[in-house]
């Protein structure tokens, strides 16, 4: 790392030395070329270089990336691409995709709004069921009918391509998140861009079809109707929560985010409804995180016993022990503790422990990361099934990672995204902003929740079927579920 040190300042010596991108440069022929970035080449550099230098220093989880990934040649690989960058796409592009690198969940990056992005939409929208994709909404004017399936780009098999070329922009590993994102990714490129589709309807016909990335949005006027529980008496409508009466014996909560602090709300608001029945849906599909506070008040309202555990690390880094980490250094360097310490840090691998996290969990004492029991008004001892998502995500996580360690919480839907941990949110030199996780968390199983996410107990996707006639595959099943456990549970 000492050398990277000074690699860095003598490239950046020299690019500062160097014109801006937006300037007048000569050409053999005497002519003029303006180029087209909208910020110069020195803080484009200096904001690669923070994105570089913070993650090296803070990132959480080194120690779980790679064995032969080596961010240092990251950085010299993408130094003359954001160098030689001619249009503010090009450059943003390669921002992402180095950000993209650490594979974290919560890491993107946010361009500055000055940037002129020359991107936009295609005039539909997707739904990924488990690999097949399904068109769930279009532009008025889009003539390939709702519910069809895209089964080719541009004569590849629809996903191999879509994986191909824009998976490289997806820090998250976790599946299907991972892919969904990709996914996403698809439906915005190059402003008029054209590319050929392949679909197949639900009436059994081949549709072939050339479409442009044209729209300004993806908000779409035809869409396929979806479960809206407006048939179902609304009990509560109060942000975050949401809860209605499915049947004399089940209610249904969702909660949209972890976000704030909603815990008194839940606690004189939405407690007394849900102990009216006998079992209780929680739809966390949509949440992306928050307030821990928030989660284990919910969790807490449902059993007498303290809350699981999580294993919290926090990266360490200390600049004074850089020199102790050089073998090279005689001065510094004569094998004792706190080398071996220094060399830990450097390899991102110090997190406060004489060992590695694997080996230390495995004869941890629980004890000191054993939760007290929150006090909460009251405990409401009956059947709870969570739905989870691909989008449920950091605090979500958490919530799945906790529930599914308590007797009477089942997990229904798809594996979480795949990131926990404090989120640190960087302002770049060129006024960009990108994040990253500074902590590395275990769950109560003791297993990484990083690029892992929560596997439900009971994995379940959406159907075609019910996308085309706006049913909720996961909450029926949900529904079903939960009748059984009360009968199971009161022996009618």
């Amino acid at each position: 790392m000492i050398g990277m040190g000074k690699k860095l300042f003598a490239i950046l010596t020299a690019v500062f030395m160097l014109c801006g991108c937006a300037t007048e440069m000569d050409v053999p022929q005497g002519e003029k070329v303006v180029e087209q970035c909208t910020k110069p080449v020195e803080l484009r550099v200096a904001a690669l270089s923070e994105v570089w230098s913070t993650a090296q220093y803070y990132y959480g989880y080194w120690n779980q990336m790679p064995e032969d990934f080596d961010w240092d040649e990251k950085y010299q690989e993408f130094l003359p691409r954001v160098m030689n960058a001619e249009t503010d796409d090009e450059y943003v592009d390669a921002m992402r995709e180095f950000v993209a690198l650490l594979h974290d969940g919560h890491t993107s990056f946010i361009p500055a709004s000055e940037y002129q992005l020359n991107k936009a939409y295609l005039p539909f929208d997707l739904e990924d069921l488990d690999g097949r994709l399904v068109l769930k909404a279009a532009s008025r004017d889009y003539e390939v009918p709702l519910g069809s399936e895209l089964l080719e780009v541009e004569n590849q098999p629809a996903l191999d391509y879509i994986l191909e070329n824009f998976e490289k922009y997806v820090p998250v590993l976790t599946e299907p998140a991972h892919e969904i994102e990709t996914i996403d990714q698809f439906l915005k490129d190059e402003k008029g861009k054209e590319i050929t589709l392949k679909w197949l309807t639900p009436q059994g016909e081949i549709v072939d079809s050339k479409v442009s990335y044209e729209t300004s949005s993806s908000v779409y006027v035809n869409q396929l109707k979806t479960l809206s529980l407006s048939d179902k008496k609304h009990l509560l409508k109060s942000s975050p929560y949401f809860v209605c009466e499915l049947n004399e014996d089940l209610v249904y909560l969702e909660i949209s985010t972890f976000r704030g602090e909603n815990y008194n709300l839940y606690y004189e608001q939405v407690m007394p409804i849900l102990n009216q029945y006998q079992g209780v849906i929680i739809d966390i599909r949509n949440n992306t995180g928050g307030n821990s506070r928030n989660v284990e008040a919910v969790l807490q309202s449902f059993t007498e016993l303290p809350l699981p555990v999580e294993y919290n690390f926090e990266s360490q880094f200390i600049s004074t022990l850089v020199p102790f980490g050089n073998e090279d250094n005689p001065i510094f360097y004569d094998g004792n503790e706190k080398n071996r310490i220094a060399k830990q840090m450097l390899d991102h691998q110090y997190y406060g422990l004489n060992e590695s996290i694997e080996s230390y969990l495995t004869h941890v004492d629980e004890s000191l990361y054993a939760n007290e029991r929150s006090d909460v008004p009251f405990i409401m001892n009956k059947p709870v099934i969570v739905l989870t998502s691909s989008q449920t995500g950091s605090a979500g996580d958490t919530f799945a990672s906790l529930a599914k360690e308590i007797e009477n919480f089942t997990l229904m839907g798809l594996t979480t995204h795949g990131v926990t941990g404090n989120n640190c949110p960087v302002s770049l030199a060129d006024g960009s902003l990108y994040s990253l996780t500074v902590d590395n968390i275990y769950g109560a199983d003791k297993q990484p929740i990083w690029n892992h996410g929560v596997q439900p107990d009971i994995e379940m996707w959406a159907t075609p079927e019910d996308l085309l006639n706006g049913e909720d595959t996961v909450l029926n099943a949900a529904i079903e579920t939960l009748q059984r456990q009360i009968k199971e549970r009161t022996g009618e």
